[in-house]
């Protein structure tokens, strides 16, 4: 257990805060406020170049949608489909027609040992208008895997439910809630994505071969061999 919590604080020290990446002045001004900010983080045995293969790939709202469907959804649906506009943004509408606006910010591997992906999400709720910035980070940790952490930094816009939030807690543990529901949906569709592309990449590998010189007459090559 002590070895594990110290990989994942020496995976963490490599970890850069979500303002210090965006250049978003919007989103970046909603960092600065005095936000609902929640956190959680473990350490997950899947390879982190597998990891960011998955994280890179162009239709990856439609990719976690399908995996979604087959692997979290009870009856192979997704209930709240995500639907793209165009030049990153997305939407989709709850139960209660309840409109919710996603914006991809910022999704590249940062350096050797990082990954992250930060969406912008608005809305309205029954506490009012918010802004929520959502922070998915993968960290190397090799050989144990990498360390998966999900940050959210949620900003209600009315005075008083900023206030509330933070004496009677009723709006934080909405956000909290959320955030757990976020991390956990997420750790699974990504785990499934990572074990499919992991074993994609085994069969599209090209089998090594080796040439044999001369054919038993020593007269032609022999056809490459293949191990």
């Amino acid at each position: 257990m002590l070895h594990l919590l110290a990989l994942m604080v020496a995976a963490g020290s490599f970890g850069i805060g979500a303002a210090d990446l965006l250049d978003d002045r919007a989103a970046k001004a909603v960092l600065a406020k005095n936000c609902i900010r929640l956190g959680t983080s473990e350490l997950l045995p899947i390879d982190f170049q597998t990891a960011c293969r998955v994280l890179e790939q162009s239709e990856l709202v439609q990719a976690v949608q399908e995996e979604f469907a087959q692997s979290v959804s009870g009856d192979g649906k997704v209930e709240f489909p995500i639907i793209e506009n165009g030049d990153g943004t997305f939407h989709y509408t709850n139960e209660k027609q309840q409109r919710t606006n996603l914006a991809e910010l910022y999704r590249k591997q940062t350096d050797p040992h990082s990954f992250d992906y930060i969406v912008w999400a608005s809305g309205k709720r029954f506490f009012g208008d918010y802004d929520v910035v959502i922070h998915l980070q993968v960290v190397d940790a090799a050989p144990a895997g990498i360390v998966y952490s999900v940050t959210t930094h949620a900003y209600p816009h009315n005075w008083l439910t900023r206030f509330s939030a933070r004496r009677i807690g009723v709006t934080k543990r909405y956000f909290k809630k959320k955030m757990r529901l976020i991390s956990t949906i997420a750790r699974e569709i990504g785990t499934g994505l990572c074990e499919k592309e992991a074993f994609r990449n085994a069969w599209l590998k090209p089998a090594q071969e080796t040439t044999v010189p001369l054919a038993k007459d020593n007269t032609e090559p022999a056809p490459p061999m293949k191990l």
